[in-house]
């Protein structure tokens, strides 16, 4: 307890430090503080245009790469020495990470799990990641040119779990996979009956229940991420509104919250989505386990 207190204490202390320079800074450069905006999408950085198409290269695109190039990463380093006897830090993570996964979201896919554990692994690691990159790396500075004069700075990376693209194109992936699981193992046939029990007048019932399992997903992992920018957004304007600019920009006092709208919530997000895309999967799955129950009986002698 002791030692909490002392890295609140030495936390706290850093954080006034760092209010108070940013205070001092607008009175001898240049700059201004202002608040930032809530309902703007992802800057775009490229534009590229192809047979009339254009394509932009925004933030949600370069987090997403960037994403990719950490897990990539770390991945090639914890694989590179497997070793049973002694293995490395980054083995024992990933060690940790596979257990996570299986105890997690895999316990009900029985004779499947070995089929389904790099797809949820990637999944949750993706996800968990992409909710987390501006907590992990605030302080990486988009610096722009004002048209009027000046620059504006602002944060380079931005969640890609909080654009609706990224959201609905991870759920329609769980959607196919679990369409193509239903229909491998009971036929299309099979599955279209399955709708229609026990009785036909609920086919539309149940088509609209499998419709809406790709909008539930997305819209909840976009919505949650989405509003923890918007109302760190309403916060850091208000200190800037309020207490005179004195707190503007600061990495402290306001940014206390992050870990709520940030940490806890992008962690909650991210389990809450793959636990629903497993189950969503698993349904799908038949004779999951090869092994009958033996009975009480038999079990004794």
């Amino acid at each position: 307890m002791k030692k909490m207190m002392r890295v609140v204490g030495i936390l706290l202390a850093a954080m006034l430090v760092i209010n108070l320079i940013l205070w001092g800074l607008q009175y001898i450069l240049p700059i201004r503080y202002v608040t930032p905006p809530l309902i703007e999408g992802p800057k775009v950085f490229w534009s590229l245009t192809i047979g009339g198409l254009v394509f932009n290269i925004n933030q949600t695109i370069v987090t997403t790469w960037i994403v990719m190039a950490i897990l990539i990463t770390v991945l090639a380093i914890g694989t590179r020495n497997l070793s049973v006897e002694n293995p490395g830090r980054f083995q024992v993570v990933l060690e940790m990470l596979y257990s996570f996964i299986e105890n997690m979201f895999l316990a009900n896919f029985g004779k499947y799990k070995k089929t389904f554990v790099s797809f949820i692994t990637a999944l949750f690691s993706f996800i968990f990641l992409c909710n987390l990159i501006s907590f992990f790396l605030p302080f990486i500075p988009l610096v722009e040119k004002l048209p009027g004069g000046g620059y504006s700075i602002s944060p380079f990376l931005r969640s890609p779990t909080a654009d609706m693209n990224t959201t609905v194109g991870l759920a329609l992936l769980v959607v196919v996979i679990f369409l193509s699981c239903a229909i491998k193992t009971e036929g299309v046939t099979g599955y279209l009956k399955g709708l229609a029990s026990p009785t036909p007048v609920l086919l539309v019932i149940n088509i609209i229940g499998e419709i809406a399992k790709p909008i539930n997903t997305s819209m909840r992992l976009f919505g949650n991420m989405f509003a923890g920018i918007i109302i760190m957004g309403l916060l850091y304007g208000l200190t800037i509104n309020v207490a005179g600019h004195l707190f503007a920009f600061a990495p402290g006092w306001v940014a206390f919250l992050h870990l709520y709208f940030d940490l806890f919530t992008g962690t909650i997000q991210s389990f809450v989505f793959v636990v629903l895309s497993s189950v969503y999967i698993s349904e799908t799955l038949s004779d999951k386990d090869d092994e009958e129950e033996v009975p009480l009986v038999a079990a004794a002698h």
